[in-house]
């Protein structure tokens, strides 16, 4: 009896590890990283009007093939604007001690990064961190230490080019009356 429950606990235990997840911390502003995020006029992202969420993917993995996580975080405010503490993030399908790909995607507006209501988006460069194994304390993201994010608002259309649509209708309008007539 003794032998079974001793398989069974070293069972669980080696598929408990076998779909341990690897862990890091979601974070501007850690040991090791510190970066901030401004907008086009150097104003510091503040509040939940600003959002910022983790793409990742296995190592070598091009922005493109990466996956959002889809825990964004929202920025703080006061003395802590242009940073955001999400806290402890596991990442699906990798385990703890894997080297994995990221980029932190930041937007204004929307609920997400791709979503068309945004005003403003900015995204990190790539880079790579290796997962911690839980119950370890996750990592922070180190490989962005110092690479300040500055957001842009996304292009719109100026009056001028609906002005221009306007009175090309017009015209197109009054040619076409004018050959029936």
């Amino acid at each position: 009896m003794r032998k079974l429950i001793l398989v069974t606990i070293v069972g669980f235990a080696i598929s408990a590890t076998g779909f341990a997840q690897g862990t890091l911390n979601f974070a501007s502003a850690a040991a090791g990283s510190v970066w901030r995020t401004t907008n086009q006029y150097g104003q510091l992202a503040s509040g939940a009007a600003y959002m910022a969420d983790l793409y990742y993917g296995a190592a070598g993995s091009t922005e493109a093939q990466l996956t959002a996580l889809n825990l964004p975080a929202t920025y703080n405010t006061g003395a802590q604007a242009g940073f955001f503490t999400g806290g402890p993030r596991t990442i699906p399908g990798f385990a703890g001690g894997t080297t994995i790909r990221a980029q932190v995607r930041v937007w204004s507006g929307g609920s997400s990064y791709g979503d068309p209501a945004n005003t403003e988006v900015g995204k990190t460069i790539l880079f790579n961190i290796t997962l911690a194994t839980p119950p370890a304390t996750p990592v922070n993201m180190t490989g962005l230490n110092g690479q300040n994010l500055s957001i842009t608002p996304l292009p719109f259309p100026e009056p001028t080019g609906f002005s221009l649509a306007a009175l090309g209708l017009v015209m197109a309008h009054i040619v076409r009356r004018r050959r029936k007539l």
